[in-house]
């Protein structure tokens, strides 16, 4: 009798314990809800050439500007961006590698890792990190450029991506 007692105690402690744990898990689906984002972010850059010829041109640019989002969700809308990266241009191939951080009107933000690759005509965006209530976001998506216009000035660039994906946030 005493054996069957501990036994129900053990099952009980046992139960206790795995429905505290795995319902505090990343794992549990009702933490993780999956959200997608749909956004149309346009800067305005600055360019540093390193150098530029008919066969490779290699600048870095930082770019601000501000994100309109296109979903009733309205995720990362009217967040501001600040981009920070370098472009190669060999011919028709295109290589980018950027930082964009997206600055939220309460002052959090996320950091996404922009990377295209030659060939390509989209980027794949990963997200690095997040503070606030971006803390422990993870995701990505891709990025395309939808319109670029003529330079307003030597050495600058204005252009708007469409940039989405999807992200998880622990709760």
């Amino acid at each position: 009798m005493h054996y069957k007692k501990s036994l129900i105690r053990f099952a009980i402690v046992f139960t206790t314990c795995a429905v505290i744990i795995l319902g505090s898990s990343p794992l549990n689906p009702a933490k993780c809800a999956e959200q997608v984002y749909d956004i149309t972010p346009c800067v305005a850059a600055t360019m540093t050439v390193l150098v530029q010829s008919p066969e490779i041109t290699i600048f870095t640019m930082d770019a601000k500007g501000i994100i309109r989002s296109n979903i009733e969700s309205k995720i990362f809308d009217n967040c501001t961006v600040h981009v920070q990266g370098t472009q190669v241009i060999e011919g028709t191939n295109r290589t980018v590698n950027a930082y964009m951080k997206y600055l939220d009107p309460d002052g959090d933000y996320v950091i996404f890792r922009f990377t295209q690759n030659p060939g390509e005509t989209t980027a794949t965006t990963t997200i690095l990190a997040g503070t606030g209530k971006w803390k422990g976001i993870t995701g990505g998506g891709k990025a395309t450029t939808i319109t670029q216009g003529r330079p307003v000035a030597a050495g600058t660039l204005q252009f708007c991506n469409n940039h989405k994906g999807k992200f998880t946030l622990p709760k």
